[in-house]
């Protein structure tokens, strides 16, 4: 299997490479804007998987992060 960071590479043991899955936490904090979005689409996706929320919801609330995104570079 290769690492589950995207990077190719072939891991010994486990789905990544040393290092490799904070590689991958830093790119996806840094593709949606920080720790703190990345929490936010989390938790939408959870209140949308228990059935608390609607998918207009959803779709509304994982638009709003990545427009905060846009908004602060």
């Amino acid at each position: 299997p290769e690492c589950a960071c995207g990077c190719g590479g072939k891991p010994a043991g486990g789905n990544f490479l040393p290092g490799h899955d904070q590689r991958l936490r830093a790119d996806l904090e840094r593709r949606v804007g920080g720790l703190i979005p990345l929490r936010m689409l989390v938790e939408a996706a959870e209140h949308y998987a228990e059935g608390a929320i609607q998918p207009s919801m959803f779709n509304s609330m994982v638009k709003d992060v990545f427009r905060m995104r846009e908004d602060r570079k």
